[in-house]
């Protein structure tokens, strides 16, 4: 099996006896639940439990031949095509939503694994999309280091890593093209990947001391904090509109004062 396929596939939600079934009926094309278990190896009342999950998922389709079940995987365009509609919907419940919100409406979440960053990352961009956000606000004090006593002075990435990926993804949005993106980044961001990649996104503004070690990032009612602690990065992310604002306004004084 390629790797490239395991991972992609496991990176979709598909755990390893899915992706094995599902690989089975794709390459040998229409199977009864009896033959999968055989060519798995798995039992093939687990096997019945996984043709369930995979067709739940919408993996796998089954037609009904003389009285037996059969099971064809289900093509990756296909796929693609359904996800996209399915995010289409989700996109035009964003503004529903954000509608029947109280404007009391007050919450911090913390996202530590890499996998709880991505519902960040996640909420943001649907936001964009939903037409909800109409301008983001970045504040990056420069490369990041560890909120740890011990080793204050050691030098850390990972931070960094985690925006560039962040702003990639953001790159990949045709809906960003209605937003307007405004950053200011202590000069020692200058010539790095990060800028790189936001040059594509945004404005740029700089100031020559940005005593942070977090980067804030400021959209609709929602800041967000991104640092690393004990060589991990973190979010915490403050949903309050007041706090929004307040955090709105200080971006707007130091936005006077930077240079591009």
């Amino acid at each position: 099996m390629s790797s490239l396929i395991y991972d992609i596939l496991k990176e979709y939600g598909l755990d390893d006896k899915e992706i094995k079934v599902y690989l089975a009926l794709v390459e040998s094309g229409e199977l009864n639940a009896y033959a999968l278990a055989k060519i798995t190896g798995i039992h093939r009342s687990t096997t019945y439990a996984i043709i369930e999950r995979l067709l739940t998922k919408g993996f796998i389709t089954d037609i009904q031949k003389d009285g037996k079940f059969f099971y064809s995987s289900i093509e990756i365009g296909k796929l693609v095509s359904r996800v996209r509609e399915k995010e289409q919907l989700l996109n035009s419940l964003i503004p529903e939503l954000e509608k029947i919100k109280t404007k009391s409406t007050s919450r911090v979440r913390v996202f530590e694994s890499k996998e709880s960053q991505k519902q960040f990352g996640f909420n943001l961009i649907n936001q964009i999309n939903g037409g909800v956000i109409r301008e983001i606000f970045i504040i990056g004090g420069g490369q990041t280091r560890f909120v740890s006593p011990e080793e204050e002075n050691t030098e850390n990435e990972n931070s960094q890593i985690f925006l560039e990926r962040e702003l990639k993804s953001l790159g990949k949005q045709a809906s960003l093209k209605k937003v307007k993106i405004h950053a200011i980044w202590n000069e020692k961001f200058k010539g790095t990947e990060l800028l790189k990649i936001f040059e594509k996104l945004g404005e740029n503004r700089f100031l020559k001391e940005i005593p942070t070690l977090a980067t804030l990032v400021i959209f609709g009612e929602y800041i967000a904090y991104l640092f690393t602690m004990n060589d991990k990065p973190q979010v915490i992310e403050i949903q309050n509109r007041f706090i929004a604002e307040e955090n709105r306004a200080y971006f707007s004084h130091l936005w006077k004062i930077a240079k591009s």
